[in-house]
């Protein structure tokens, strides 16, 4: 179910096949899995743009049961060669063991790795791997089908991967590279390359999947259910030398609530309405709090259309376009836990304080609506012979065609201090992206020389380019669901963009050596950088503009080029054991909206830092990894384990820390001088134990990340960096008697962070701002009714695990049921095993 493909060219076939197609994963594990309509379309097989092409069949285990199915042909979207680790999920994995609803769960066992979906159709779902945070998406790199789906306007949580424009049911395998080690990818790759691959249909197929899923929540006073549901369908077919998909997903969810605002006691002469009701207790530096309602309980509605069209032009080369439409509808609802001495139900107050007794908080809950349109495009032209020479161009946008928010400023009655009236104010604030757009462009050729007295040589070279462009105003409107504003509170507008050439070479210069050295050289800058927070007396003329601000004044424009080297050096010691070493220079370029947006909204604030410097580091990785067959005379059929050790210098890190003293979150980035990251990553994958069809995956992660000196504030010296755990394990087992039948059960565990640079927030295990300690179970069942209908069931977080990130809670326990119908199609068996040869 797990697989391991990294740079094992240099192995004899056999050992590779054995290598692949397992991925530690380590499921978390709950009780009676179900999830869902993933499984649009059993385990599948080809890929359209990839390299690894599927070794022959598994070798039985002595012993063993019918449990598992032949085995279908599987391809990855990764290069060949990548000098790193890499891990990977199948369709199969994905049917076998996860609940899944939206395409950001799909990989959620893998080790070291943690996406921050904080609900069913969480659109900030961001991906943290070995040594970036749950709010840094920027260090990471995410694609489907070679398209760039990483949001790169952003590195915080707000500017996740675009996780909506792939449909679970679409997806054939996931493969993620840790860190930044190859120079085909950029400085965002610090914290790894993910890349899901679908395929392309062979016959005429019909996949379609409905899913539903039930969280019960409660904290404080909120006792919640929230509703999920999500469907897709998926059509393809082959003419001649076309193949095509056309799919649609439709999901339709609501989320529990997000925040609870209230706030630390103020302090000085100040007032505030006396209330009845809400909660006491302490935050996570231990000072008294008071909490009065829950906020930003999401229902959003979610569609994606896409087409899929790829033509074989000739042989093993192919042109493919692809096009994505995503669209949303999303409300947020507050919820108050106060009344006045009337009884009235307050949300806000005229001048924001709430008085308990003799002390005096902050407290505003507000509602708000968003709409969001955007089209994706990608097309690409590649030759995958494996000949001599191959190439592969590739282009991509991403438009934001409508992208608006809409979020009341004092939502309800408003009573005075002394309680005797009210007042109304219908009044918004409307954040509005649209024009806002992303453009790739990438070319790449690859050449295999014959083999010489001095061995065999890759070389790959490339080009690379990017545009990044923010289009963003924010409006002070009439009434908060209107759009027509009267006055301009900011404007925010700037460009990134960066090119980039590279050349890399593997080179086998001895029987069982492999060396991979390379370079990347970019091109940075930003530029057209507006950042002007003009508050509420800007009233717009006539052109809907300010009239002396027409022309409004930009930023100075900055740039900077770099050289990133990489090596790799690996060694098989024995036919079953290889020894990798790698090193690679990083340089993560500050994005668009790290440098030019202000935002002051009546639920959260953002401060721009023009002023950021990129973040550089060097990583290194050593890594061992083994493979056997028929372990203890055959008890186990396979068995995989690695080892890895990984260090991170790091120069220029930029943080985002986040105030929530003033009652809303207040988040501002900054450099902070030097951390060092270091760790160790084992895990085991293990076959067929005992019964053929019996798995299991661990993983545990230990790391050490620590501030070590930052000139501007070198108090923190020695401090632990923000949001890293020390400890995280993620296991599942699962079992196929049958091919009609499975069941896992899995865990995912993570040790409480630091997120203040001085690490004074100690009381972890509360709601605020903190990444508490957490451990959850998960199950997941399946049953194959007929040759076509699939049932699964299943629950995520059995134990109501409570715990939160930043300073929303996860869900609770989460059921699933799941009804999938598949026509056509490679996988002759729900729970087959996919095993992949790597070259």
């Amino acid at each position: 179910m797990a697989s391991r493909g990294a740079s094992k060219s240099a192995r004899p076939k056999a050992q590779e096949t054995r290598m692949s197609d397992h991925f530690h994963l380590l499921r978390g594990a709950s009780a009676c899995a179900l999830t869902l309509s993933l499984a649009a379309g059993a385990a599948r097989a080809q890929e359209a743009l990839p390299s690894i092409d599927i070794a022959g069949e598994q070798k039985p285990a002595q012993g063993q049961g019918s449990g598992r199915g032949p085995e279908a042909p599987v391809r990855r979207a990764i290069p060949d060669n990548i000098p790193a680790v890499v891990e990977s999920v199948t369709r199969a994995d994905i049917d076998r063991t996860v609940n899944v609803m939206t395409t950001a769960e799909t990989m959620k066992y893998m080790p070291s790795v943690l996406v921050r979906e904080r609900f069913i159709g969480d659109r900030n779902g961001i991906l943290q791997t070995r040594v970036n945070t749950p709010i840094a998406g920027a260090q990471n790199l995410v694609y489907a089908d070679n398209m760039l789906i990483s949001n790169l306007f952003g590195n915080t949580f707000s500017t996740a991967p675009r996780w909506g424009m792939v449909s679970p049911g679409e997806i054939d395998r996931v493969d993620l590279i840790y860190g930044p080690f190859s120079a085909l990818y950029p400085g965002n790759s610090m914290g790894g390359v993910m890349t899901i691959t679908t395929r392309m249909p062979e016959n005429f197929e019909v996949h379609f999947a409905g899913n539903a899923g039930v969280q019960t929540f409660s904290l404080y006073g909120s006792k919640e259910t929230a509703l999920a549901g999500d469907m897709n369908l998926l059509v393809g077919h082959k003419i001649n030398d076309l193949s095509f998909w056309v799919s649609y997903d439709r999901l339709d969810a609501q989320g529990q609530s997000q925040t609870f605002p209230g706030g630390n006691v103020k302090t000085g002469k100040v007032s505030g309405t006396p209330i009845l009701g809400g909660f006491a207790d302490v935050d996570q530096a231990g000072n008294p709090r008071f909490v009065g309602g829950a906020n930003q309980a999401d229902h959003s509605q979610q569609h994606m259309a896409k087409i899929k069209l790829d033509y074989e032009l000739a042989p093993k080369i192919h042109a493919t376009y692809q096009l994505g439409f995503w669209s949303l509808i999303d409300d947020t609802f507050p919820t108050t836990y106060i009344r006045d001495a009337n009884g009235v139900p307050i949300y806000n107050t005229q001048n924001g304080n709430v008085q308990v007794g003799n002390a005096v908080f902050p407290f505003t809950v507000n509602p708000s609506h968003g709409n969001a349109s955007h089209l994706m495009q990608a097309l690409s032209l590649k030759s995958d012979t494996k000949g001599v020479f191959d190439f592969d161009i590739s282009g991509s946008s991403y438009n934001y065609l409508r992208d608006y928010n809409n979020t009341a400023r004092a939502y309800g009655w408003l009573p005075n201090a002394a309680g005797t009236s009210y007042s109304i104010n219908p009044r918004g604030s409307n954040v509005n992206l649209t024009g806002s757009f992303w453009h790739t462009l990438d070319i790449r050729g690859v050449w295999r020389p014959e083999w010489t007295e001095l061995g065999r040589h890759e070389v790959s070279v490339g080009a690379h380019w990017d545009i990044y462009s923010l289009a963003q105003t924010q409006t002070n409107t009439n009434v908060f669901t209107d759009n027509y504003y009267n006055s301009i509170q900011a404007i925010n507008l700037g460009k990134t963009e960066t090119k980039a050439l590279y050349l890399q070479e593997v080179w086998w210069f001895a029987p069982k050596w492999k060396l991979t050295v390379g370079g990347r050289q970019e091109f940075w800058s930003a530029f057209g950088g507006v950042n002007n927070t003009l508050g509420q007396n800007y009233a717009p003329g006539f052109a809907g503009w300010p009239p002396m601000l027409v022309t409004p004044p930009t930023l100075p424009a900055v740039s900077k080029p770099t050289f990133s080297p990489k090596a790799a050096i690996e060694y098989q010691v024995f036919p079953d054991f290889t020894l990798r070493g790698s090193v690679g220079r990083y340089y993560r370029f500050p994005t668009v909206l790290e440098l030019f947006q202000n935002i002051s909204g009546p639920n959260s604030v953002s401060i721009s830092n023009p002023t950021l410097q990129p973040e550089s580091g060097t990583s290194y990785d050593l890594t061992g990894e083994y493979v056997t067959e028929n372990v203890f005379g055959g008890l186990i059929g396979e068995a995989r384990p690695r080892i890895s050790l990984f260090m991170d210098h790091r120069w220029n890190s930029i943080v985002s820390q986040t105030d929530f003293t003033t009652g809303i979150p207040v988040s501002q980035n900054s450099n902070i001088g030097k951390a060092i990251f270091r760790g160790v990553e084992g895990s085991v994958v293990l076959k067929d134990i005992v019964w053929k069809g019996l798995d299991f995956n661990g993983s545990v992660t230990f790391t050490d990340a620590k501030i070590v000196s930052d000139y501007q504030q070198p108090w923190i010296q020695g401090m632990q960096y923000p949001r890293i755990p020390r400890i995280r394990i993620r296991a599942v087992a699962s079992y196929a008697p049958t091919d009609e039948f499975s069941i896992a059960a899995g865990v995912r565990y993570g040790s409480a962070a630091f997120v203040s640079l001085n690490n004074s927030d100690f009381n972890h295990n509360i709601y605020g701002s903190v990444d508490n300690e957490y451990l959850v179970f998960d199950a997941k069942a399946a049953y194959k009714l007929t040759k076509e209908w699939t049932l699964n069931a299943g629950v995520d977080n059995i134990g109501r695990w409570k715990y939160y990130v930043n300073p929303n809670p996860y869900p609770q326990r989460t059921y699933f049921l799941g009804l999938k119908y598949d026509f056509g199609g490679p996988a002759s068996g729900m729970f087959s095993d996919m095993k992949l040869g790597a070259k």
